[in-house]
């Protein structure tokens, strides 16, 4: 220590020593013993402000002249010191490799995005795929395998996706974050809806609501995949709730491309139940904010997991095919084929192989329309071909449905025989048994009573059609103001805010009641409401297809207003 450093000196009796000073070190012979054992604090140092050191009283001189200072610098001194560890030198390199590297695989993961926005996936996800192995911050690593998600879900390898979405996951238990719960359930519930595991589907979608609060916009997005979920289910009102949730959400927060994606469903719901002038106005929505949506006009970037979907066109698709959907509905086979062709040349630019199976379906169901079996039937086959490689249940069973229409319509012509259709028909009712699609179960059991009755079989065909009451029973797709069935056959349908269906003339008698003092309440719930879902100003207004070469972003719905719930 300073100021107690231990001298050793051969002969000198340290009790009769003279005082002497610190500059006098040089002059006086005092370290004359060995140099090995030899400490010292003070080398070099002058006596600070006049100060006297314990060592002042020794007046001896030194043995060597004023000339020798390098000598007890280098020889005849020596300091003893601790040698200091190569731990830190080391940890500090290791921890700047590290940072470097990433800083690299962010850079990597900005080039990917761009790459994919350019259209050029693959090497996009290369470049994900490299820097996911150098990516040490999980939060960074989340956002990464989300992108890795939508990548292979764009290309229909859903169960690949699946992986990406269980690491998500374990990322999100290791965080404890519950916004990263909700999305990680949330791509878990998109990608088994595709594989046709709807109930488990459903079940992923009820985590993701547990750890996401009901004013965030993932929690719209749960509520959409629900409602798709149950659309595919046959449970009307239910995908109509969880559809209305969605929109309330999407209102709330101004996200223009969830707010797409309702009214995708919407058109898609109302279609399937029959309602073609509907489901047209709902597709018309969707396709104008779509326009809006590319041309720049609205910007809702909310979501993460959406920022590559909305600069790749993802809704922009969609929005297309459901248009085509909703004028091959109403007739309109020369908008709706071109609908169709713009979406397939887009999905083919981007690689998205699931909206290319569907809009091959959809060709598929407007060359029907046409009265073209020969060509219908052949975009079907190549639509349930890509949707098999795929592994896409949903896709593979409507195709599969729209060949067996094809294959209806020739028997009928007696063009074919009744044994392919009785076969085609049987795997399709497995298929959809498999799913869990009753209203096409249903359908598939009115065809195969039709079969069997033209080859003469009264045993299957009473069997066929009981089966298809009991489920039409099931599926409770009665009107509450008149109680006949509805999205059978092609009628007027609407829908009230508490999600009930009605039949359009049931639903204006109500709201326009004659008796003002009574209240307008639904017949199924008895809950008061005043107006229709959505459609509260416009009970006579009629749908007019736009062709798709003057659609232009000006023409956007604008009366609806966003609401302070969520």
């Amino acid at each position: 220590m300073f100021g107690t450093s231990v001298f050793v000196e051969g002969g000198v009796n340290r009790r009769s020593a003279r005082k002497m000073s610190w500059e006098s070190l040089n002059s006086h012979d005092f370290l004359g013993g060995g140099v090995s054992h030899q400490l010292s604090a003070t080398r070099l140092l002058s006596s600070p402000e006049g100060s006297r050191h314990p060592l002042d009283g020794f007046e001896r001189s030194w043995t060597w002249g004023a000339d020798s200072f390098s000598s007890l610098h280098r020889d005849t001194y020596m300091e003893v010191r601790a040698p200091r560890p190569n731990i830190f030198t080391w940890g500090c390199f290791r921890a700047c490799r590290t940072k470097i590297h990433h800083t690299l695989a962010k850079r990597k993961v900005e080039q990917g995005v761009k790459l994919y926005n350019q259209h050029k996936q693959q090497q996009a996800v290369r470049k994900w795929k490299s820097a996911l192995k150098a990516i040490r911050k999980r939060e960074d690593k989340f956002e990464l395998l989300g992108y890795l998600y939508l990548a292979y879900m764009d290309w229909g390898k859903y169960r690949d996706a699946l992986e990406f979405a269980h690491k998500q996951l374990y990322i999100s238990e290791e965080l404890d974050n519950p916004n990263m719960r909700a999305e990680s359930y949330l791509n878990l519930a998109r990608a088994h809806q595709r594989l046709g595991g709807l109930e488990r589907a459903l079940a992923y979608a009820r985590h993701s609501l547990y750890n996401e609060c009901e004013q965030c916009v993932t929690a719209g997005h749960v509520h959409l995949t629900v409602g798709s979920v149950y659309l595919e289910l046959a449970g009307f009102n239910k995908a109509l709730d969880s559809f209305q949730h969605a929109h309330r959400i999407a209102q709330a927060v101004h996200d223009s491309s969830l707010e797409l994606q309702v009214y995708v469903g919407l058109s898609e719901l109302f279609s399937r139940l029959q309602d073609g002038d509907k489901s047209a106005k709902y597709a018309s929505k969707a396709y104008d904010l779509s326009r809006s949506l590319q041309l720049g006009d609205l910007n809702s970037r909310h979501h993460r997991s959406l920022q590559l979907g909305d600069l790749n066109s993802r809704h922009h698709r969609a929005a297309l095919l459901q248009m085509a959907s909703a004028l091959r509905k109403q007739g309109e086979l020369g908008d709706a084929q071109d609908y169709c062709s713009e979406a397939t040349r887009l999905a083919l630019v981007s690689g998205d192989q699931a909206t290319y199976a569907r809009s091959i379906r959809i060709m598929g169901d407007i060359y029907r329309k046409k009265c073209d079996i020969n060509k219908a039937f052949r975009q079907y086959e190549t639509a349930m071909g890509s949707a098999a490689a795929m592994g896409d249940r949903v896709i593979q069973m409507e195709s599969m449905d729209g060949a067996a229409r094809c294959l209806e319509a020739l028997r009928l012509q007696h063009k074919i025989c009744n044994c392919r259709p009785l076969e085609f028909n049987t795997r399709l009712l497995e298929v959809a048994s498999s799913v869990g699609a009753k209203l096409l179960v249903r359908t598939v059991r009115i065809r195969l009573s039709r079969i069997y009755h033209a080859l003469g079989d009264e045993d299957q065909r009473l069997h066929h059609e009981r089966v298809a009451l009991r489920l039409q029973q099931d599926l409770d797709m009665n009107c509450g103001g008149c109680g006949s069935p509805y999205g059978f056959e092609r009628d007027s349908l609407e829908a009230l805010p508490c999600a009930h269906i009605l039949h359009a003339r049931c639903a204006y008698e109500i709201l326009r009641g004659k008796n003002k003092k009574k209240k307008k309440a639904c017949p199924d719930c008895d809950k008061v409401s005043s107006k229709l879902y959505l459609n509260c100003n416009d009970y006579n207004n009629t749908y007019s297809p736009i062709p798709l070469s003057i659609c232009s972003s000006d023409s956007h719905c604008t009366s609806h207003q966003a609401t302070s719930s969520v």
